[in-house]
């Protein structure tokens, strides 16, 4: 049978493909970075690939290109015309001009003026003239026809089917329905938007992103939102999401909801509509996160009027915190506003013109909370006591930050200089990191750690692996680093992470974590604490990062909670392992796990930096408890100090990592893929 199965579209292969007799592991093709988009241009288009570079870079055109499909395309339209394409369906009209002209150029009979081809659609391919970026000569029966075939095709698939449409020769001929349907076949061929399988007799379109072109033309025309219909809330989705989980390898993420088939040909045909705005409003009703992927285009979303764009954003917010919304209804909903803009973050023009976005806070009263704890916990078999003992702290009343500052935010820090600006880096180990001679000294120190655990005790990695929190990738790369020699493992850990400056999160290019409504990961205390100086500087309020007690009192609370929710664990409440998410979520999705005041992903999701330092190393216990304010631990310069508490747990984390009491601790300078922070004030 088949050992290896690779597709274009993630949603083909989203649903889990083990049975408890074997396992499937899935692998993700993470799309081109920048560097390897600008190495194909190069390549590509020796003599203009600056100028292409040049018109993507930075803008969000650039998101919908990372691949080589799109970008070979991108190349031979610009090589021929010099036109740069507004978005996808710009590309695909590109590349079925570039065809026709082609065609005709080779004096091509079946492209002749007469039935297919009508002698203005002759004269607009040899003008060269086009009302709009997907203006296509319809005139002639070639391009109308190819759209009906290809929405019959789409049509005439099983319900659930979502690939690509291989179809009867004959069945072909009688969906085109036409006398002059052999020509009509024939001429797609010549443009290498048909492809025939002669041996078995069927019609395909030659790429599947090419049949739902095609068929978007006949949608944009004549709109149909049933074809994005499907059930959303978790009372009507079948199989529940917590059958779901059930069935699931526990390596596995959990799959979207089941789409419809027709989701990327309505994207495509909105940016085609005549009334961009009547399209997508038709759509809201019928698939809510699909009419938003259809406005956050940059070709459509700028034809239409802000009040339906804050329509969209306030009905997104809703249906993420709805619980009454499937989970993966949710995530999308989340993901979907981050596209058009959080209405939850207010943005601001700082002193030297510098947006930023203020997270909303919510306010924690003061009073004697109970911190700690007196039994010890066990994480993946390490049992720690660093929380002990629990013990009472009168703390001031302060201002937490809803959720944890995310990419949007983050990336005004970045749009700012915040890394080259001095300003926010004003301890002398702050300055010696943003400098680059400390950065690879936390990511060194953390996997040595484990390094040492796991030759002691080899079964601690095994279990970590069979809970899923390490996939099989990881897992191997332990088991190798296990059988290192000590001065192989150095030149490992020097190759993998060999220091020098930083000037975004780890994660910024990384399409897992990257997302403007994730929680940003990646980032050192270091890192966390600048923004925090550039943020009070913008707003005028001052901004900081919370001590670990404000943080566990906002999370426990008087009553000194198990979790940010209440006493009992439940993975629906918060992104913890056993949610399978494996990624951060956008903010505030799991509404059942807010804490009373309204505090949002404190147990799960992703872990926070702190204020507070923990002391020379993981085992030290110079700064344990009793929390003393004034003993030092709250000095942002702390002599002999670099680890920092790290609280929440993240979405790596099963139960006890993610307890309200749980104290944490990393190097400063540690990136790592669940960390990020949360800003505080007063």
């Amino acid at each position: 049978g088949n050992r290896v199965v690779f597709s274009c579209r993630a949603l083909d292969y989203s649903q889990s493909l083990s049975s408890p007799e074997l396992r499937v592991p899935q692998i993700r093709i993470e799309a081109l970075s920048d560097d390897q988009v600008r190495d194909f241009l190069q390549l590509y288009s020796p003599s203009r690939w600056r100028e292409i570079w040049q018109g993507l870079a930075g803008r969000p055109q650039l998101e919908v290109l990372r691949s080589p499909y799109f970008l070979s395309l991108l190349v031979e339209q610009v090589e021929a015309s010099g036109e740069m394409p507004a978005g996808r369906a710009g590309l695909f009209t590109g590349f079925v001009r570039q065809a026709l002209r082609r065609e005709i150029e080779r004096d091509n009979p079946l492209f002749e003026s007469g039935e297919l081809l009508a002698s203005r659609d002759l004269r607009r391919l040899t003008n060269w003239r086009w009302k709009t970026p997907w203006d296509l000569p319809e005139r002639g029966l070639l391009v109308p026809k190819l759209s009906n075939l290809a929405h019959a095709m789409q049509e005439a698939r099983i319900d659930g089917e979502h690939t690509q449409v291989r179809v009867d020769f004959d069945d072909a001929l009688d969906l085109l329905d036409h006398e002059a349907d052999e020509r009509i076949v024939a001429a797609g061929a010549a443009l290498a938007v048909l492809d025939e399988d002669e041996a078995a007799g069927e019609l395909m379109y030659i790429h599947q992103l090419v049949q739902e072109y095609f068929a978007a033309r006949h949608v944009a025309a004549d709109p149909d939102p049933a074809l994005v219909q499907r059930p959303w809330r978790a009372d009507a989705v079948s199989p529940t999401v917590e059958e779901v989980i059930a069935g699931l390898d526990p390596a596995d993420p959990l799959p979207p909801l089941p789409s419809t088939g027709w989701e990327e040909t309505m994207v495509l045909a909105s940016a085609m509509a005549d009334d961009p705005a009547a399209f997508v409003t038709g759509l809201i009703d019928a698939n809510l996160v699909v009419a938003a992927r259809c406005a956050a285009q940059a070709e459509v979303r700028s034809r239409l009027p802000a009040t339906l764009l804050d329509t969209l954003r306030h009905a997104l917010l809703d249906r993420s915190r709805d619980p009454d919304a499937d989970l993966r209804e949710r995530i999308a909903a989340g993901f979907a506003l981050g596209d058009l803009g959080d209405p939850r973050l207010t943005p601001g023009d700082g002193p030297e013109g510098d947006r930023y976005l203020l997270p909303p806070m919510i306010d924690i009263p003061g009073g004697t909370y109970p911190i700690g704890d007196d039994e010890p916990y066990e994480i993946y078999g390490i049992t720690t006591d660093a929380h002990v003992p629990r013990h009472e702290v009168e703390i001031a009343p302060f201002a937490l930050a809803q959720f944890a500052v995310t990419n949007a935010e983050y990336a005004c820090f970045i749009e700012a200089g915040g890394y080259e600006d001095e300003r926010w880096w004003t301890t002398e180990d702050a300055k010696a990191w943003r400098r680059g001679e400390t950065t690879a000294a936390g990511k060194h120190a953390s996997i040595t750690l484990f390094r040492n655990l796991y030759v002691q005790r080899p079964d601690r990695l095994k279990s970590i692996f069979q809970s899923g929190a390490y996939t099989e990738e990881e897992f191997e790369r332990w088991r190798e680093r296990i059988e290192m020699s000590d001065a192989d493992f150095a030149d490992h850990l020097r190759a993998l992470y060999p220091g020098g400056r930083i000037t975004v999160p780890r994660f910024w290019h990384d399409s897992r974590y990257n997302h403007p409504a994730q929680p940003v990961v990646g980032v050192t205390w270091y890192e966390a604490v600048a923004y925090a100086r550039w943020l009070t500087r913008q707003a005028g309020v001052s901004y900081r990062l919370p001590t670990e007690v404000e943080w566990e009192a906002a999370a426990g609370g008087s009553a000194k909670r198990l979790y940010a929710w209440g006493d009992a664990f439940n993975s629906m409440q918060g992104n913890v392992l056993n949610s399978h998410v494996r990624r951060p979520t956008p903010a505030e999705l799991f509404p059942g796990g807010a804490t009373p005041e309204g505090v949002a992903d404190l147990s799960g999701n992703t872990a926070d930096w702190t204020s507070t330092a923990f002391g020379s190393s993981p085992s030290d216990t110079a700064l344990a408890y009793p929390y003393i304010a004034a003993d030092g631990r709250e000095n942002e310069s702390a002599a002999g100090a670099p680890y920092r508490v790290v609280r929440g747990g993240g979405w790596r984390d099963l139960n006890d990592g993610v307890r309200t009491g749980l104290r944490d601790s990393n190097h400063a300078t540690l990136i790592a893929e669940y960390i990020g922070f949360r800003l505080a004030r007063g």
